[in-house]
Order: C-alpha cells, then sequence, then structure tokens
C-alpha cells in the first residue's frame, strides 16, 4: 500500500536498444506479466500478438530494421491490461514500406481499444487496452 492508502498499480516497464532479436524476450515478460496479474488464456494470446506486432513493427519501420531506442510499459486498471509501445524512429511516412501491412490490423483487432500516433518529440506511439479475463 501507498502511504496515501491505496493499493499501487502493477506496473512493467522495459526500455533500451532493442532489435528484431529482442522482440521474443519482451513478449515473454509482458505475457508472464498479464499472467501474474490474472489474464485468461484468450486475453494472453491477444495481448502477446499485438505486443510483439508492435515491438517488431517499431524496429522494422521505425528503425529500418536496424534497432534503436524502444519502451514498453504495461499496466493493470480495472480489470484491464493497458500497453503502450512507443519509439524514437522516423515516424509515420508516405512512403511504401516492405511486408505485407498486416501489423496494425491485427493489433487493432486484439486489443479492446487501439491508438496509434506519431510522438511530437519524434517516433510513434501505441497504445492498447485488453480486458485480461477474455480477448477483445
Amino acid at each position: 500500500m501507498s502511504r496515501s492508502g491505496h493499493a499501487a498499480v502493477p506496473y512493467l516497464a522495459i526500455e533500451g536498444f532493442v532489435t528484431s532479436a529482442d522482440v521474443g524476450g519482451i513478449r515473454k515478460r509482458v505475457r508472464a506479466f498479464g499472467i501474474d496479474h490474472g489474464a485468461s488464456a484468450a486475453a494472453l494470446a491477444a495481448i502477446v500478438l499485438a505486443v510483439s506486432e508492435a515491438v517488431a513493427n517499431a524496429v522494422v519501420h521505425g528503425y529500418d530494421s536496424a534497432g534503436g531506442e524502444l519502451r514498453v510499459e504495461v499496466d493493470v486498471e480495472e480489470n484491464e491490461l493497458e500497453v503502450v509501445v512507443a519509439d524514437c524512429g522516423r515516424g509515420f511516412t508516405s512512403a511504401p514500406t516492405r511486408g505485407l501491412g498486416l501489423g496494425l490490423g491485427l493489433m487493432r483487432e486484439s486489443a479492446a481499444e487501439f491508438e496509434i500516433r506519431d510522438q511530437p518529440s519524434g517516433g510513434v506511439e501505441v497504445w492498447m487496452r485488453f480486458p485480461l479475463d477474455s480477448a477483445a
């Protein structure tokens, strides 16, 4: 309990230089956090898929597959898991990109709530919420 008498919000933060080789480790840490906080099997599947796509997109599109600084924040509020994945890469561009372009659609379909936006300081932030007791 904090000094104010309110329970602390469960929180996971992962920050640093990330390459495609780190996606699996980040996915495992987020999955373990979800398990520790009561996520159902269906919710875990949705969470893991969306986080993997968000992190992979940041590496591939934000940093041209070279890797770069990334922040993943996960917390639990009102029986929902909230995830933010933010990079400092090039942000959105109108230039053609490699790949099938399925990642954003998969994230949108997996999450109960989903937003993606360019950050004023550069890069992209993906925000998602997932109910812990079922898939979105």
